[in-house]
């Protein structure tokens, strides 16, 4: 991720939701203070492409275009009458429907010449319906997972999703707290539930050479490096929220060999 000039950074996501063109939001409190920390440091003038999953009415998708005016903003939601609620019947907008053999429908927004949002109904646990949007809309910059919340939805979005993001790119998941919650296929002690996961991810960006490296012996990890060890850049927690960056690692290797070489005495 670029990171922008400070006097072009003043607005608060919570005052983009305030301020936005069309439609409702609701979130956690502190996912705004959250959100001012990760997106306070990007380029807001910068054309970011921008998928948010789950729409609803409407709100996260103009609160997006608020907050980064010059982005490419698509949305993904199960439900159709999502379209509607971003239409809100506008005679000047113009508005493409579009259906496809697979029974995907897209929809594309330009309320004026400066928006540029475009709609998928599907679900986000259709793979086959990921790679189409990232085929047509893709690559982002920033996926925001905010859909069904369950553990096969969050997982099988973000396995299927994460490699296809731009090298530099953000990942972000809201409502982990489902990952306790039984009816959302989580609970306390689930060890495939989606924080469960994710802290695992997170330690990725240590372990891929520490564990490895001569150090670790006896007890050293011998296991190929994975996706995940290459491409994890940080992952940070907030309540119910995480980022996750994705940046590849190009010095693995000399990690594992000769840790040493990569430090530097000052």
């Amino acid at each position: 991720m670029k990171y922008g000039k400070q006097k072009i950074n003043n607005m608060k996501f919570l005052e983009a939701a305030k301020n936005k063109k069309h439609g409702s939001t609701h979130k956690l409190a502190s996912y705004y203070d959250a959100y001012d920390f990760h997106f306070g440091k990007l380029d807001r003038e910068k054309k970011y492409n921008i998928l948010e999953i789950g729409v609803q009415q409407g709100g996260g998708l103009w609160t997006l275009k608020k907050f980064f005016p010059n982005s490419s903003i698509t949305g993904l939601d199960i439900d159709p009458s999502c379209l509607l609620n971003l239409s809100y019947g506008k005679k000047n907008n113009s508005i493409l429907v579009s259906s496809h053999n697979s029974g995907i429908v897209s929809f594309k927004q330009h309320e004026s010449k400066d928006d540029n949002i475009e709609m998928f109904i599907g679900s986000q646990s259709d793979e086959d319906l990921l790679e189409k949007i990232h085929k047509e809309s893709g690559p982002f910059d920033i996926i925001i997972d905010d859909g069904g919340h369950t553990m096969k939805q969050q997982q099988v979005s973000f396995f299927k999703l994460f490699p296809l993001l731009q090298d530099d790119g953000l990942y972000v998941i809201e409502d982990l707290h489902t990952s306790y919650w039984p009816k959302f296929g989580g609970g306390i002690d689930v060890n495939n539930n989606m924080m469960y996961i994710l802290k695992s991810i997170a330690d990725k960006s240590t372990s891929r050479w520490a564990s490895r490296c001569n150090r670790a012996e006896p007890s050293t990890n011998t296991a190929k490096l994975d996706y995940f060890d290459h491409y994890i850049d940080s992952v940070h927690f907030h309540d119910s929220l995480c980022f996750i960056y994705k940046k590849y690692c190009t010095n693995i290797t000399d990690m594992i060999e000769n840790f040493k070489s990569t430090c530097i005495r000052v």
